[in-house]
């Protein structure tokens, strides 16, 4: 029971939790095996959120890459509406190679008028 948690370190955790501080200062308030391991969870979580933001959809949605897809999202905290926005944005995104041809937002060539 030598890594057994004190009261000192208890107490200590609880005052950096309640205080309201920003991440890094309670995490720099924690005792120190606690504190390296938020920083390693806070490092995985960074990650993932990077690399869903670079990784596209898999056309194949049922095989190991998807399962790996809904790994990074999950870790990505890319749930619900931020899910939702992500696909809608990469759609928006495709869509506008084209103009329309009819309707509002379409190009409409006017002639130039030189009569004087």
């Amino acid at each position: 029971m030598a890594d057994a948690p004190t009261k000192t370190n208890i107490a200590q955790t609880a005052k950096a939790i309640t205080a309201g501080l920003s991440l890094p200062a309670m995490v720099a308030a924690l005792p120190q095996p606690e504190a390296t391991w938020v920083l390693y969870a806070c490092v995985v979580f960074a990650a993932a959120g990077a690399a869903a933001t670079q990784i596209p959809l898999p056309a194949n949605q049922s095989g190991k890459l998807w399962l790996l897809y809904r790994i990074i999202n999950f870790l990505a905290l890319n749930w619900k509406q931020a899910a939702n926005a992500a696909l809608l944005l990469r759609g928006a995104a495709s869509s506008q190679a084209e103009l329309p041809q009819a309707g509002p937002g379409s190009v409409v060539a006017i002639p130039k008028d030189d009569t004087k």
